[in-house]
């Protein structure tokens, strides 16, 4: 479909002067997780801020679509408050910036509930994309150099490309993504403009040999090597030259898919300690002429940050320290601290937990999110330092060592 609208509140900018040439302007986020909780604190009021950040943005670099790589809400029966919330954001940017946006549906959303009016809002310039479907959405929007097409792929599984073609020799995702633009080929002009939208785990990946030492590295992310959450690493390569941008959604850190033309926009906060040091942006990309592209992050400022706080009880709880912000302690401590988290929260009322360490830990020692993702024995060693508040001796950690090996040969 092609999609026109009217007036912007502001023109479509000149970005060179001499050649009198046109860009169109696109912001590209994701994982919006609308409905989160930091352990036990809602971040509604930190996304609704943040939210204002971006509709900010929007105005200020005058961008001509949004577009969502999926993850609007953080679970798939989101509550009332967060569909609000969602509500008030889409409305705002369509009504008061007069532009079209372009979401699709990630793993944590429910396909139906994204997918809902979803024909009766395109009328407002609100496109999305929940159900899976062998024929990804095609939305057209226009500028000074001609058509711009988006092409929307939800979150899918290769079970359901499998099953849509009948065909019982696609087995990883890879296979399954590869035949899926092969069914979209005759819509896809790859002398026209092209962007994708898709949710996953996606790399672009290097098959040559020759070419095996330049291959990027995976992108970063809390997953193994060929899996993150419910998605299974997907390779990008049957997407070279047919997409001018491929924007994704999942990662929640702004990174390259092993090229500059395909990027995960990262999520606007963070979500988890173990995204205690990132920076959250959003992602700008230009499209100039047929092949010409450029892309910059914009850094988000969260209401509240997230932080991880380090050193004697004595030391964290200094009132010159004082802080709103969330945070995680790691105390350092020879022996129990009685009510360690009451007097953590004096200073800092949005603490989140806390570990403990005889000696100072590692800049990377933080305590993951996920204790299903830690080796049994690394999870045994931090619940005897938080219980015993001490370090497990040689023969202890044999022990466990065994009686590990014993329970895993009994569950084979």
């Amino acid at each position: 479909m092609e999609a026109s609208f009217p007036r912007r509140a502001y023109p479509l900018r000149r970005t060179n002067l001499d050649k009198g040439a046109f860009t169109m302007k696109l912001l590209h986020t994701s994982d919006w997780h609308i409905g989160r909780s930091l352990f036990e604190f809602s971040l509604l009021e930190d996304q609704q801020e943040i939210f204002r950040q971006i509709a900010s943005i929007i105005e200020r670099e005058q961008v001509d679509a949004v577009l969502i790589s999926g993850d609007l809400y953080d679970r798939s029966m989101p509550s009332a408050q967060a569909v609000s919330l969602l509500d008030e954001m889409f409305t705002t940017l369509i009504s008061r910036y007069r532009l079209p946006i372009l979401a699709i549906s990630g793993n944590h959303d429910s396909a139906r509930r994204v997918a809902y009016g979803s024909r009766l809002f395109e009328q407002s310039g609100l496109y999305l994309a929940g159900g899976f479907s062998m024929q990804m959405k095609k939305v057209t929007l226009q500028d000074a150099f001609g058509p711009v097409n988006f092409f929307l792929l939800p979150y899918f599984i290769p079970q359901q490309v499998r099953l849509a073609l009948e065909d019982s020799s696609i087995r990883t995702a890879s296979e399954a993504f590869e035949k899926l633009i092969d069914q979209n080929r005759e819509q896809i002009d790859p002398n026209e403009r092209n962007v994708l939208l898709a949710h996953g785990f996606f790399m672009r990946q290097s098959h040559s040999s020759s070419a095996k030492k330049e291959q990027p590295e995976l992108p970063q992310c809390s997953g193994s090597e060929t899996s993150v959450g419910t998605s299974d690493l997907t390779d990008l390569a049957c997407c070279d030259g047919l997409f001018d941008y491929v924007a994704l959604g999942h990662l929640h850190g702004a990174q390259s898919a092993g090229s500059e033309r395909m990027r995960y926009s990262g999520s606007p906060l963070k979500y988890s300690v173990d995204e205690a040091n990132s920076q959250k942006s959003v992602t700008i990309v230009e499209l100039g002429e047929k092949g010409e592209l450029s892309t910059r992050q914009i850094p988000l400022t969260p209401r509240r940050d997230l932080r991880v706080i380090t050193g004697t009880i004595e030391q964290l709880c200094d009132p010159q320290l004082a802080s709103d912000d969330y945070v995680f302690a790691q105390l350092i401590s020879q022996g129990p601290v009685l009510n360690a988290m009451s007097r953590l929260r004096e200073v800092y009322p949005h603490t989140l937990g806390l570990s403990f360490h005889q000696t100072l830990p590692s800049p990377s020692a933080i305590l993951s999110q996920n204790p299903a993702s830690l080796p049994p024995e690394e999870l045994f060693d931090r619940f005897y330092q938080q219980v015993q508040q001490g370090e497990l001796s040689e023969e202890q950690q044999k022990i466990v060592q065994s009686t590990l090996r014993q329970v895993s040969q009994e569950l084979l």
